[in-house]
Order: structure tokens, then sequence, then C-alpha cells
């Protein structure tokens, strides 16, 4: 199955859904019963094809990392971090490696990292779904997004938008609190994030994605 590095951002690969779709079908193989019949659940063949594309990719990339077959790895979850439910951040079962993966439109992205990582991307919404969602937002968020021309209003909550889902898959908090903060702002660079470095990656047509690694001791570097 085809994917590729993001330049700039070692750890970090991407597949396209369309053409890592057959691929995917053809390795479904290395899934387990829970991935497998979840994919077997999506009433549409298209999100059914992002999820296996999604999940194989995350195999082949974290058993080239740990030196493991694909289909020998073994997930868990973290208790939740919002209520303690067994349905918090998932880790691999036997390494000490971290990871993240995200998927939307025809974006898949999976970051490995030596830290605790989160990755996010989003397909840039309608004009309509960003009215609903922008007062979700921090309030310097909403500022910034309404100061904007509407024409670009879109990818911009696109780009503030991923960057907030990839600081809260840091910790495994996710939405489950509330899209407010952390602040990360919806200018063209993310803001500061007090203990995270958060960066946005390369433009993908039709989407915006972000990275964010838990900054560690005596490491100031930018993602």
């Amino acid at each position: 199955m085809r994917y590729e590095e993001v330049p700039g951002h070692p750890g970090v690969v991407t597949a396209s859904v369309a053409e890592a779709a057959a691929p995917a079908r053809a390795l479904a193989s290395v899934l387990d019963d829970d991935e497998r019949a979840r994919a077997a659940r999506f009433l549409f063949p298209v999100d059914a094809d992002r999820h296996r594309v999604a999940h194989v990719l995350l195999r082949l990339v974290l058993g080239r990392h740990v030196g493991e077959p694909p289909e020998r790895l073994v997930f868990l979850r973290q208790p939740c971090a919002g209520c303690g439910g067994p349905h918090g951040k998932p880790y691999l079962r036997g390494h000490d490696v971290h990871f993240s993966l995200s998927h939307s439109g025809d974006r898949v992205l999976v970051a490995v990292a030596p830290v605790p990582v989160g990755v996010d991307v989003e397909t840039v919404p309608e004009d309509s779904l960003v009215r609903d969602m922008t007062g979700a937002l921090h309030p310097r968020e909403r500022a910034e997004l309404d100061a904007l021309p509407a024409s670009v209003r879109p990818a911009a909550f696109a780009r503030c938008w991923s960057r907030k889902e990839a600081a809260l898959k840091v910790s495994g908090v996710g939405l489950a609190r509330g899209a407010a903060e952390p602040y990360v702002g919806a200018a063209d660079r993310p803001a500061p994030v007090p203990g995270l470095r958060v960066a946005d990656l390369p433009p993908f047509e039709g989407h915006a994605a972000a990275l964010a690694l838990l900054v560690t001791p005596g490491d100031h570097d930018s993602p």
C-alpha cells in the first residue's frame, strides 16, 4: 500500500484514501476482528475504505517501527482522561512508542514519536458548518475568524480545528471537555500552547492538518 512521509516532519506519514483503498482491502487480513467488524458496519463503502486504509496504514507503520508483523500488533486503551472509562487513548501492548491516527475526506495521517503526540486532519468545511461550529472555539479564535473575509474563513476554521484536535490528542482528553481550550489561534501560525509544540503540516488539497508533541525538559525546537 502506497504512503509517503510528510516533508519536514519525520515520523509522520500520509496516504490518499482513493489511491490506497484497493490495496488496503487486499491487506485486510492484517486487521484484527474488531477492526474488520467496524469497517463492515459502515453504510457507505467510502467510509469503510477510509477506516480500513487508516488502520492498515497504522499497522504497517507501527509494525515497521517496532519490528513486528503488522497482524501481530495488539492495541489496548488507557482509561479515558475525561471519565475514566475503558475508551481512552490507544497504546501498543509491549512497546513504548507513542502514535496518533487521523483521517478525514481523502486523507489519512499517522504520526509516531518518542513522546506523546497528536495529529489531526480536517476537510475544509462548508460555510454553514463553520457558522455552526465557530461558537465552540476560544473567544479569541472566534474573533480572529470573524475578522477574516468569508472566502477564506472555512480554510482558517479547518486549520484552527486541526491544531486544537492535535493538541487535545496528546493527553487523550479529546473534545470531551469542549473545544474552547487550549487556545491555538486561527491565524497563519499556531499560537504558543504551554507544554506543547504545535505545528501546521504542509497543506493537502481541500484539507488542513496539524501536529502536536509534548515538550520535554530542554526541548524547545519546533516540530
